[in-house]
């Protein structure tokens, strides 16, 4: 079984923390679960910000800082 996610560990993305944006590295990555009537999406833990890595939806998530102000 291959599991494909649109991120990849120690890639660098772009993300809003505290209504800024930042760039961090992608430390690890939690695939979701399908179901036959459900699906959680997968998660993505951000290398240590400010003493915690929090976790992040591909949704929230770009590969340039263009992409993220766009979404705005």
């Amino acid at each position: 079984m291959k599991i494909e996610t649109k991120f990849n560990p120690g890639q660098t993305v772009w993300i809003m923390i505290d209504n800024k944006p930042k760039q961090c590295i992608i430390d690890q990555v939690n695939p979701g679960a399908i179901g036959k009537t459900y699906r959680y999406k997968d998660s993505y833990t951000i290398e240590g910000y400010n003493g915690n890595s929090p976790k992040f939806y591909e949704e929230q998530i770009f590969t340039t800082k263009e992409e993220l102000i766009k979404s705005l």
